[in-house]
């Protein structure tokens, strides 16, 4: 009996061997890296785009070659990539509120309790 022909939304994705891009093949020039890092910083494509002094347009135009040459269809790929291949400086600690037992009891006026 031959196996069911499934529909093409079913079928299994198989990998794009030429899409792949080795983790040493990514060489970022200077621009690349400034946005990168700005978007990472929570910049939004129009802002990263002033301080690079550039138009929201050529920030688009930037990450979409990053896409085609790293073989992923949108951002949220890009930046797991970008993230599991690049060294990103850590963001500094978001201080914590004190906790429970840090915090001392209210005092009670004396002669009650």
């Amino acid at each position: 009996m031959a196996a069911p022909e499934f529909p093409a939304a079913v079928r299994p994705v198989r990998p794009q061997a030429h899409r792949r891009t080795p983790a040493a093949a990514l060489d970022l020039d200077d621009r690349q890296r400034k946005l990168i890092a700005l978007l990472y910083a929570g910049h939004t494509d129009t802002s990263a785009a002033h301080r690079l002094g550039v138009s929201p347009r050529t920030v688009t135009n930037i990450l979409r070659a990053l896409m085609d040459r790293l073989g992923v269809d949108n951002r949220f790929q890009l930046g797991m990539v970008l993230g599991s291949r690049l060294r990103v400086p850590e963001r500094p600690a978001v201080p914590q509120p004190p906790s429970v037992d840090r915090v001392p009891a209210p005092r009670r006026p004396p002669g009650r309790g």
